[in-house]
C-alpha cells in the first residue's frame, strides 16, 4: 500500500502553457494585398487556421493556413470591404475586424486642430505616412494655399483669424483624398507696451491688426491715459507716459470678442544720473500725439512735482547734512567766530570781563569808577545804566571798607582810583571814539 502511494506521487503531470494568440491585418501600399499575421506571445504561429468572411463579394473570403512566418496573403479588393478575420491554434482563437481598400482609394487625409489653434494635416496610404504628397487648402483666410507633406506625411497650418470650414485635398500620383474640417478662429488679443516715447496698446486677431476696436483703459491710481479709445489702422492706441508708477487694465472689444490685459507702467525713464530736464522733455514729447485725461499743463506739473530730484528729502539743500543745515556748518558751530567762549569780547580775560579787573588793573586804561566827565558818552539810557552800575560798585566798596581793619587805607585808594578817571585816561578822552 505504501509502495503504491509512492508510485502515484512519482508520476509527472502534464503542464499547460499559457498562450496569447493574436491576429493582425495590414495592406501593402505597393500591391494593395492584405497580409494576415498570427502570433502567440510574439512568436509566429505556423499552420494556424485563418478564416476570412465579409458581407460583400470579396474574393479573399475563405479558410487558410499560416505559413512558417505565421502569415496569410489576401488579394487586393476591388472595392472597399469590411472583413472579419479569425485565427485558431492549439484550441486558442483570436479575431479582428478591419476595412480593406483598393489602392486607388488607399490615400487618406486627416486634419486635427490643436489647443494652440494650429492644424496638422496628415496624408497616409494604408495608414503609412506619405512624403511629398501635395496638399491644397481651400479657405477664406491666409491659411489657404498649396503645401507639400514632410517626412512624416504632415503639413502644419496656422490658426485662422475667424471660424471657418476648410476643404483639404491631398494628392499622390493618380490617387487623391479629400476632407472638410471646421476650424476655430483666433481670439482677439490685446497688449500694452511702455516705450521711450509713450505707451502703445495693440489689438490683434490671428496676428492681424484690428482697426476700430474699442479700447478701455482703467486704473485705480492716478493716470492721465485712462479713458475710451478706438484703434487706428495699425490696431494701436497711443497713451502718455505715467507721472508715477501705476498699474493699468486694458480691455479691447471687437464685435462679440473681447480681450483684457494688465500692464505695470513705471517712471524708470527718470535717470537720477542725468539732468532732470531730459526726462521732462521725454515726458512732454510723449504727450504730443495722445489724448490725456485733464489739461496737459496740469499733467506735466504732476510729473515734475512727483519726480523732480530737487523735491526729494535727500536732495541738496533738503537734507540735514546740506551746507548751512548741519550743526557743524560755519556760523552754527560752537567754535565758530563770535560763538566760542574764547572769542574776543566773550573771554573771561577780555577787557571788562575779568572779575579781578578792578582790583588787579586799577591803574590800567578804563579803570575809572564811572567818574568820567559828565559830557562823555551818549546822553541816552546808557548813562542811567552806567550810573546804576557805579552806585552798586560804590556800595560794595563801602561794605568792604566797614569789614576790613584798614578801611581808611581803602578809602584813600578809592580816592586815588577816582583820580585815574581823569579826562586824559585812555577811553575817557573827549577825543576817544564815541566820546567826541
Amino acid at each position: 500500500m505504501v509502495v503504491a502511494l509512492v508510485g502515484m506521487l512519482a508520476i509527472p503531470m502534464a503542464a499547460t502553457a499559457a498562450t496569447d494568440l493574436a491576429v493582425d491585418v495590414e495592406q501593402d501600399p505597393d500591391t494593395g494585398e492584405a497580409v494576415v499575421t498570427v502570433v502567440d506571445n510574439g512568436t509566429a504561429v505556423e499552420n494556424a487556421t485563418v478564416t476570412v468572411a465579409s458581407a460583400s463579394n470579396y474574393t479573399g473570403n475563405g479558410t487558410y493556413g499560416t505559413d512558417a512566418n505565421g502569415t496569410v496573403v489576401l488579394p487586393e479588393p476591388t472595392e472597399t470591404v469590411s472583413v472579419t478575420v479569425n485565427a485558431s491554434g492549439d484550441n486558442v482563437t483570436a479575431s479582428t475586424q478591419t476595412e480593406l481598400v483598393p489602392r486607388e482609394d488607399s490615400l487618406d487625409v486627416t486634419a486635427n486642430q490643436s489647443a494652440d489653434g494650429s492644424t496638422t494635416v496628415t496624408v497616409t496610404r494604408y495608414d503609412e505616412p506619405v512624403e511629398n504628397a501635395s496638399v491644397a487648402v481651400d479657405a477664406d483666410d491666409a491659411i489657404g494655399g498649396n503645401y507639400t507633406t514632410d517626412g512624416n506625411g504632415t503639413v502644419t497650418l496656422e490658426q485662422p483669424a475667424d471660424d471657418l470650414d476648410a476643404t483639404i485635398v491631398a494628392t499622390e500620383g493618380n490617387r487623391s483624398a479629400e476632407t472638410v474640417v471646421a476650424l476655430s478662429g483666433a481670439d482677439l488679443d490685446v497688449t500694452a507696451d511702455q516705450r521711450d516715447d509713450g505707451v502703445v496698446v495693440t489689438a490683434t486677431d490671428g496676428g492681424e491688426a484690428v482697426e476700430n476696436a474699442t479700447v478701455e483703459v482703467e486704473s485705480n491710481d492716478s493716470y492721465a491715459g485712462t479713458g475710451t479709445y478706438a484703434t487706428d489702422g495699425d490696431g494701436e492706441v497711443a497713451l502718455p507716459l505715467p507721472t508715477a508708477n501705476v498699474t493699468i487694465e486694458v480691455t479691447a472689444t471687437d464685435g462679440n470678442e473681447s480681450a483684457t490685459t494688465t500692464a505695470d507702467l513705471t517712471v524708470d525713464f527718470v535717470n537720477p544720473q542725468e539732468p532732470f530736464g531730459l526726462a521732462v522733455s521725454q515726458f512732454v514729447s510723449a504727450l504730443q500725439n495722445v489724448a490725456v485725461d485733464g489739461p496737459p499743463g496740469q499733467v506735466i506739473s504732476e510729473f515734475v512735482t512727483s519726480n523732480n530730484p530737487g523735491n526729494a528729502d535727500e536732495a541738496p539743500g533738503q537734507s540735514g547734512e546740506a551746507p548751512g543745515q548741519s550743526d557743524e556748518a560755519p556760523g552754527n558751530s560752537g567754535d565758530a567766530p563770535g560763538q566760542s567762549g574764547g572769542a574776543p569780547g566773550n573771554s573771561g580775560d577780555a577787557p571788562g570781563q575779568s572779575d579781578d579787573a578792578d582790583d588787579e588793573d586799577d591803574d590800567g586804561p578804563g579803570a575809572a569808577n564811572g567818574n568820567a566827565p559828565d559830557d562823555a558818552g551818549p546822553d541816552s539810557e546808557a548813562e542811567s545804566e552806567d550810573d546804576e552800575e557805579s552806585d552798586d560798585e560804590t556800595e560794595t566798596e563801602a561794605t568792604e571798607a566797614d569789614d576790613e581793619d584798614d578801611a581808611d587805607d581803602d578809602d584813600e585808594d578809592a580816592d586815588d582810583n577816582g583820580d585815574s578817571g581823569s579826562d586824559d585816561a585812555p577811553g575817557n578822552s573827549g577825543n576817544a571814539p564815541g566820546r567826541s
